[in-house]
């Protein structure tokens, strides 16, 4: 790349901007509400009691600014030390007792400690006067449990829920490209005073027997523990309310002054395509909301260099087949993440089995299978065949409207305005999935790895068998290397540890096998927005002629990720749908599977006709028929 391009990359343009945002919360935001609230403490401290009442307010005066710099520095400090833990994947730990002590025993929870105990008696001694005011005859071992209590249990509490929960990492909303910090603020102000409550009532609880060790009294006083529990809560509110200002500034998204973060580039596509190969994770997230941005927005100039071949004043450019590049990017993304997945249910079956079989059972899954007999009709632009299979028709079964709230995703309609997916298919995923189990186009293993406890080895047996599996195979292979399939040391890979054999989570290893779901959702949001405006935009472009690849990536999507999404470790064949209500299956990858069919189904109604002329995939085909006749039962 030239020293031209490198200047102009989008990594190093979105440094710039990063840097500009935390400028302004840092001299802005952040500045103004410790002046705000420096004032506050100082009119509240003021001892309006006393007969010296106006040398007071001249003392509580000069007072202000030491109370407004300590608490404007708590701020700094605190947002300084997220920006260097700052990260947008999950930490990827098997369970939440491998998080616990992944997380405790770090060099980070070190520094936050540090950090929160420093901010905890800085905070103390500022809002002191406001709160004890009037209150200095407290006995000795009062005075002990009060420093213990502002040293100790307050950054303790939250710097255990900060690491537990890692509140390091970034979340993005995966239909939404960008926000103003303003209003992630707004929104999140009563949730942020919950969490406050709840942690100073936590800390509120645990303060008798705090007590008893260390000042040997069960009971401090009433007066004293209510001062405490209100400190504890406006120690905490200044911590929560800094960490979510910063997390506001960081994920504003992928524009800066309502333009495309590439658009600041003299090549915009140029800039674009290095963010969506960069290889630092945040730079390549905002990429690709960018391009999702850009497929969906109601501004069709901003697709209009995609469509044209991103030709422009500089050379270079001229080279490339933008939207080739872009589209390639993106099935690359979603492709990985079949591909995890796909590699991990395979594991999972091959493990929980222990056939010992290299390679699985192609007879007891093609006996399993209903195929479609192909229609002599034509399938798009006219009513959906009718031969569709019969066990597909039994296996749908109608959703309430509220179940897909979480899940719809944002995309395009048919007239390329952004709206809410599939609000009038609610009926579409669980039947989904039945069709996701009889997909010959990916393993039909459902049933092995998917058996209830009562009829199958428990989780002590698969261990216990899974045990003696690997020490047989290890003293084969040590013995007798020449006798050992070369296809073993492959399979060996991919299993499952002795832990995860003992305890799957499926939403921990959905993020574990998609750490950045983000990338996923937004490409097919990007794919589908290009997809449905370039047919009244650029119908005769390469954007309209990709249409046949997409939907057989997305084909493939929905087969393989349904499968996960249909998955029930505790045992249970079918997902029910009181698990559905209570959110109990809700995790990344079902989420994906939603916005995987969900963008199958709005490209195939859009391209009705036009896909009569197309090459498509046997697969694609099937499930083409099924969403067509799904849409015509309603």
């Amino acid at each position: 790349m030239s020293s031209h391009t490198s200047r102009y990359s989008y990594n190093t343009i979105f440094s710039d901007i990063c840097k500009t945002r935390f400028n302004h919360l840092v001299t802005r935001l952040l500045f103004i509400v410790t002046v705000v609230e420096a004032l506050v403490i100082t009119l509240l401290s003021s001892k309006r009691n006393d007969q010296q009442f106006a040398f007071s307010i001249i003392e509580n005066i000069f007072l202000f600014f030491p109370k407004a710099i300590v608490l404007y520095f708590v701020s700094v400090f605190i947002i300084i030390t997220r920006k260097n833990y700052l990260h947008v994947d999950s930490l990827g730990y098997s369970s939440f007792g491998t998080q616990l002590l992944g997380q405790i025993f770090a060099f980070k929870f070190i520094t936050y400690q540090a950090l929160y105990t420093l901010g905890s008696l800085a905070l103390a001694l500022t809002m002191g006067d406001m709160i004890f005011i009037g209150s200095t005859n407290y006995t000795r071992w009062e005075s002990i449990f009060y420093r213990q209590y502002v040293w100790l249990i307050i950054p303790l509490v939250y710097n255990l829920q900060h690491n537990i929960f890692d509140m390091d990492k970034l979340v993005f909303i995966f239909d939404r490209q960008f926000q103003l910090p303003q209003l992630t603020i707004s929104s999140n102000m009563s949730f942020i005073i919950s969490r406050c409550v709840v942690m100073s009532l936590f800390i509120l609880a645990s303060t008798p027997f705090v007590s008893v060790i260390t000042t040997g009294y069960w009971l401090i006083g009433f007066g004293l523990t209510v001062k405490l529990f209100v400190l504890s809560f406006l120690i905490l509110y200044h911590f929560e309310f800094t960490n979510l200002c910063f997390n506001a500034h960081m994920t504003m998204g992928c524009l800066h002054k309502g333009k495309p973060i590439s658009s600041l580039s003299s090549t915009p596509m140029e800039t674009l395509l290095t963010g969506l190969q960069s290889k630092r994770p945040f730079t390549k997230l905002t990429a690709f909301q960018e391009v999702a941005y850009r497929a969906t927005s109601h501004d069709a100039t901003l697709r209009l260099p995609i469509y044209n071949n991103g030709t422009s004043s500089h050379n270079n450019i001229k080279k490339y087949n933008v939207w080739s590049l872009i589209l390639a990017e993106c099935l690359k993304v979603i492709t990985d993440s079949n591909t995890n997945v796909a590699d991990y249910l395979i594991a999972l079956e091959r493990t929980t089995s222990h056939t010992g079989k290299n390679q699985l059972d192609e007879k007891a899954n093609t006996s399993r299978l209903r195929r479609i007999n192909e229609d002599t009709q034509i399938l798009f632009g006219n009513k959906p065949a009718n031969d569709i299979d019969n066990e597909m028709r039994d296996g749908r079964v109608k959703r309430e409207n509220d179940n897909r709230n979480i899940l719809s995703p944002y995309d395009v309609s048919s007239d390329g305005r952004g709206e809410s997916l599939l609000n009038n298919y609610d009926n579409l995923n669980k039947g989904a999935n039945q069709y996701s189990r009889h997909n010959p186009g990916f393993i039909d293993s459902y049933d092995k790895y998917n058996e209830s406890i009562l009829t199958h080895d428990t989780k002590f047996t698969k261990m216990i068998k899974l045990l003696w599996s690997r020490c047989t195979n290890y003293f084969t292979n040590f013995f007798f290397p020449i006798t050992t399939n070369n296809n073993n040391q492959k399979n060996r890979d991919t299993s499952l540890s002795l832990f995860e054999i003992w305890y799957l989570s499926k939403e921990r290893r959905a993020e574990k096998l998609i750490p950045i779901p983000i990338y996923h959702a937004e490409s097919i949001i990007a794919i589908m927005g290009f997809l449905i405006n370039g047919i009244d935009e650029s119908p005769r472009g390469t954007v309209v002629a990709s249409v046949g690849d997409v939907l057989k990536v997305l084909e493939r999507s929905v087969g393989i990720l349904g499968k996960y999404a249909d998955w029930n470790p505790d045992g249970s064949k079918h997902s029910t749908e009181l698990d559905t209500l209570n959110n109990e299956n809700i995790n990344v990858i079902s989420i994906l599977y939603e916005f995987s069919i969900s963008a199958f189904l709005e490209i195939v109604l859009k391209y009705n006709v036009l896909l009569n002329d197309v090459y498509l995939d046997e697969d694609v085909v099937k499930l083409s028929k099924w969403v067509l006749s799904m849409c015509e039962s309603r």
